[in-house]
């Protein structure tokens, strides 16, 4: 039996341009798709009806991966999918289907291919595009064929123009398969926000130095995200309008179902965006959608400084660990030798290199020079005399260096131990806190997320100052750079200590509800203001305050020296008139004495 195969035959794009007008859309569809869409992202084709007009064209021509969806259903596994192409039967159902896209969760900030597949409906583009702009679908071209002339038409739309902040009127495109090169095909989406024609640009954000000042009311802003904030407004060629939560609280949380302060305003829409330099988490992350990260934030553990040491402990600070273990040795091995001096051994050393035995003793000769007292006797050899002229050099040294350090260490307050970790927090058993925003860090951990305090943003600078004057115990979580900008306010009279293990380190950005348009366009302005140095600049501008930060206030009055300050000296005294006392009577009870 023979088969017959059939040999594939060469077309060209002519060979499809028919007087069909289905074939005229679904080709017109497919090269849109072809020049606009990303082909290493699948493409979404939705119809409704399987009597729709130019499917199989697009689906023929289009070769790249698509989904094919009949109907409006929600697949258990879904894929961020950001061009879609949608077949509809008229401008009802369009407009029908493209809220369902949105409710569904799908990208509203992707291209968009509307196709009204039915030749004899009559489909409104007035009526498609007002759907459009309420959902605030930008990227769309909308393929129709005229009940007139029986062709294909193309619309598409701004959102902003000159004339309207909120447009919704379409402009025709000129399409054609006839086209040369298909250039008409070619960068059917721009961006359609990089320039606001002075429209309103609505932010929320909440007044937190450094990153935001408010002056006059919120018309006038300054600090980091308030100069970055009119640098993006002036790019984008906006009316910047900064205004505070509308529930008067910070940053925000979740909570009852609901985002609270400036994340609710835009998360329930009544503003475009929210600058409020607030950590990002993975609850944040999971409802918000987050711009270029153009810094970066440490939110850290901040407490009261440690336990101020008693006075007398202070002599010994001007000795670090290593010199005192040394001095230590030393002064156990002057003891040593002075025990060797009277052994029966070094007695007859002494008689074999006719040494004479000392007036005093080892110990006390030596404890002699290094009080700086003056001597009668030198020892005639040689040796020996430039052993006593080293001992007496070295111990000026060191009396010196040690009452010169022992001053300045007297004057100045002398603390135990910082905590070095959050572990010694809970072994200390300090009660610790902060923003509702920054206990989701621990929600892995239930017995720190269980204790934590709750210090909303009106009551955290108090709980700060608290923590300044050293009042309370509590341990603080907050922005590193606000607490450094709360201290400058007290320059330098107030100190804290911040633990070195650091809660996180997270990225400043700007939320946006999911799928704004505003994402790409303020993107853009944070890449060139980053890779411009500006963001560094007024990083630089605001910051700039760690040298000085800590830095002794000279027109302050110094602390001035009490009784309670040499009460380690007076110890030290009295025991060595004890010890001089103690000695001095049993030489005199033994006979000891000598001239």
């Amino acid at each position: 039996m023979d088969v017959g195969v059939k040999e594939p035959e060469n077309h060209t794009i002519e060979d499809f341009i028919t007087d069909d007008p289905a074939s005229e859309l679904g080709l017109l569809a497919a090269k849109v798709a072809y020049y606009n869409f990303e082909w290493r992202f699948l493409t979404i084709v939705m119809f409704n009806t399987v009597q729709g007009l130019g499917l199989n064209t697009f689906l023929m021509h289009y070769q790249q991966s698509v989904i094919v969806k009949l109907g409006r259903f929600l697949p258990e596994k879904r894929a961020a999918v950001p061009q879609l192409v949608i077949f509809g039967e008229d401008s009802s159902d369009v407009s029908s289907t493209l809220r369902w896209t949105v409710r569904s969760k799908y990208d509203s900030n992707g291209k968009f291919i509307i196709i009204c597949a039915l030749i004899n409906q009559d489909c409104d583009e007035q009526k498609i595009f007002q759907t459009l702009q309420s959902l605030l679908i930008f990227n769309v071209v909308l393929l129709k064929t005229s009940l007139k002339t029986k062709r294909a038409q193309a619309y598409s739309y701004d959102f902003i123009t000159k004339e309207k902040c909120k447009n919704n009127v379409p402009y025709k495109l000129n399409l054609s398969t006839a086209c040369e090169n298909d250039t008409c095909f070619k960068d059917l989406y721009p961006e359609k926000l990089s320039n606001f024609q002075k429209c309103r640009l609505r932010m929320s954000t909440v007044e937190q130095a450094p990153f935001m000042y408010l002056h006059n009311g919120t018309r006038s802003p300054s600090g980091i995200d308030g100069d970055l904030m009119r640098l993006a407004a002036n790019m984008l060629n906006a009316t910047l309008e900064l205004l505070t939560p509308a529930d008067g609280l910070d940053a925000g949380h979740f909570t009852n179902g609901n985002w609270t302060g400036s994340l609710g305003d835009i998360y329930n829409g009544l503003r475009h965006a929210s600058v409020c330099s607030s950590p990002l988490t993975s609850n944040k992350y999971g409802n918000f959608q987050i711009s270029f990260p153009y810094y970066s934030m440490d939110i850290v553990w901040a407490t009261r400084l440690p336990t101020q040491k008693a006075s007398w402990e202070k002599l010994l600070n001007p000795l670090n660990i290593y010199l005192r273990i040394i001095l230590f040795l030393l002064f156990i091995s002057i003891v040593f030798m002075n025990t060797i001096c009277t052994l029966k051994v070094w007695r007859q050393v002494r008689e074999a290199f006719k040494i004479e035995p000392p007036k005093y003793s080892f110990l006390f000769f030596s404890w002699v020079l290094f009080l700086g007292l003056p001597i009668l006797r030198e020892p005639e050899r040689k040796s020996f005399l430039i052993t006593i002229y080293t001992w007496i050099w070295f111990c000026f040294v060191i009396r010196s260096a040690y009452q010169a350090a022992l001053i300045n260490s007297l004057k100045q307050p002398a603390y135990h131990d910082n905590l070095e970790t959050f572990q010694d927090v809970i072994r200390e058993r300090f009660p610790y806190g902060g923003l509702t925003s920054l206990k989701e860090y621990y929600t892995d951990d239930r017995e720190i997320y269980d204790n934590w305090v709750v210090v909303d943003n009106a009551h955290l600078y108090e709980t700060l100052d608290n923590i300044l004057d050293g009042t309370t115990d509590f341990v603080l979580a907050s922005n590193k750079e606000a607490i450094k900008h709360h201290l400058m306010r007290y320059k330098g009279t107030k100190q804290l200590q911040i633990i070195p293990q650091k809660i996180v380190n997270s990225p400043t950005v700007v939320y946006y509800k999911r799928f704004s348009p505003l994402t790409v366009p303020l993107n853009n302005v944070l890449r060139i203001a980053l890779e411009g140095g500006f963001i560094q600049r007024i990083h630089d501008k605001y910051l700039d305050h760690d040298k000085k930060l800590f830095r002794r206030v000279y027109s302050t009055k110094p602390e001035p020296l009490t009784m309670n300050h040499f009460t380690g000296s007076f110890v030290l005294l009295i025991l060595g008139w004890f010890v001089s006392a103690t000695y001095f009577a049993v030489e005199y009870v033994c006979g000891n004495l000598e001239d």
